[in-house]
């Protein structure tokens, strides 16, 4: 994978971990002072993904990352919308950048972790690392 290919999906990693916590937490006062944070998180993830489309090779993430950012485009559009006082169908916006960023979180690694096995209980010690193609990944 491309070094800047995976900076790009590590901040979007970043950003859907940034807005599933505050869309998730109702204590959170990201609307306080003028802040927005939702729709700040939604705006960058818009950009983040229209710009990885530039440099992803890979035609299902490309179809993926242009959906994405339609999608936070929405949803941005209904927060700017609430923002406003306007009526919007309510959704779950933790649950939905959580659910994309299981994807995106999955790009952004040197191999596949959710094949690898948890260590054995007791072993603090992590396994040699082992070299996968260009990247290294430490595996049981």
């Amino acid at each position: 994978m491309k070094s800047i290919l995976k900076w790009q999906y590590i901040q979007l990693t970043k950003e859907l971990l940034l807005l599933q916590n505050h869309a998730s937490d109702p204590t959170c006062p990201c609307k306080s002072e003028g802040e927005m944070c939702v729709r700040k998180h939604l705006l960058l993830i818009e950009a983040l993904a229209e710009e990885t489309t530039t440099i992803e090779d890979d035609p299902e993430h490309n179809t993926y990352l242009v959906n994405l950012a339609k999608e936070a485009a929405k949803k941005r559009d209904n927060e700017e919308k609430k923002l406003c006082g306007e009526e919007v169908e309510p959704e779950d916006l933790g649950l939905w950048a959580r659910d994309e960023r299981k994807t995106v979180e999955s790009w952004s690694q040197a191999c596949d972790l959710r094949s690898a096995e948890p260590p054995s209980p007791g072993n603090h010690h992590p396994e040699p690392v082992k070299q996968v193609g260009a990247s290294t990944c430490s595996l049981p």
